[in-house]
């Protein structure tokens, strides 16, 4: 087996759950590859050990096959490891080193059952869309173009209204006057989309939802739209600039500007394991539906 480990945080006293990781896949004679900028750190704390490194896609590819790549922290972690890994089908197993990890199915009590569970191959691939950007006119265009959560449009200056004209397959949808509009994808409804009133979406389903962001009119709400849709943008605004995010990549654009926003050409493969079923996973990170009447004291 050949693991490739991907991970922002350092290995100090505080994320030895990192450390503890990496110690427990050599003992089992796993092929690691670690992330350069984390290998660099780990090594000022064990200089015993040799690996091969990686940084960049062409890293991951030149150093194919890999049977996973284990992403260390959040999901703002996760996000960083399904841009870096593109379109190389590597699955990508999240290992949770934080708080919420709504992305990742493994945390530090559970790490050496799941691996056991990856070692007998008792678990399913799920398949996460991705959204695509492209866009007409733009001085500098994003060096990332997919987004697997969403894609932002946001005012650059606070207190600025933005107004976005949004069509879907040439059919005109609304014309938002707000603070922003979020386009997401199943994997991202349960981010911002839903910290603004969008709805959960089972991540299997074939949709998008587009949910404006703190919008001036009762009148709106968030829409789903089928995934296979052409979502074209056209922002105003009095700043004449506006923000733009891919996941966590962000950059600022000048008026005018159309965007188009179409699922992505390919798939990020996840690993998910028995016990972490979607509805399982957002009872537990969400706290969704609790209620003191499902509790049984007797359990």
């Amino acid at each position: 087996m050949k693991i490739a480990i991907f991970s922002k945080q350092p290995v100090n006293g505080e994320n030895s759950f990192i450390h503890h990781i990496i110690s427990y896949l050599i003992k089992k004679n796993i092929e690691i590859l670690i992330y350069e900028p984390l290998l660099k750190d780990y090594l000022t704390y064990n200089k015993n050990n040799t690996f091969t490194s990686f940084k960049t896609y062409n890293d991951l590819i030149n150093s194919q096959p890999i049977d996973y790549l284990f992403s260390l922290g959040g999901d703002g972690t996760f996000l960083d490891a399904a841009n870096l890994i593109k379109n190389s089908n590597i699955p990508i197993v999240g290992i949770n080193t934080g708080r919420i990890g709504f992305l990742t199915g493994i945390n530090k009590t559970n790490f050496e059952e799941s691996f056991s569970l990856l070692e007998k191959g008792d678990y399913e691939i799920e398949e996460r869309i991705l959204l695509m950007l492209s866009h007409s006119d733009i001085p500098t265009a994003p060096r990332v173009h997919y987004a697997l959560n969403d894609i932002t449009i946001r005012p650059c200056v606070d207190n600025t209204i933005n107004t976005i004209h949004v069509w879907v397959n040439e059919e005109k949808v609304n014309t938002y006057w707000a603070d922003g509009l979020i386009v997401a994808t199943p994997t991202g409804s349960t981010a911002y989309s839903l910290s603004c009133g969008g709805p959960i979406i089972v991540p299997s389903v074939n949709v998008l939802i587009i949910t404006p962001i703190a919008s001036h009119s009762l009148a709106v709400r968030p829409i789903v739209i089928p995934d296979d849709s052409i979502i074209k943008i056209i922002v105003e605004n009095r700043n004449e600039k506006f923000s733009l995010a891919l996941d966590s990549y962000q950059i600022s654009l000048q008026n005018p500007v159309e965007l188009t926003i179409t699922k992505g050409n390919y798939t990020i493969k996840t690993v998910r394991f028995p016990s972490a079923d979607f509805y399982s996973v957002i009872r537990e990170k969400l706290l969704w539906g609790i209620d003191i009447r499902n509790t049984n004291p007797n359990s």
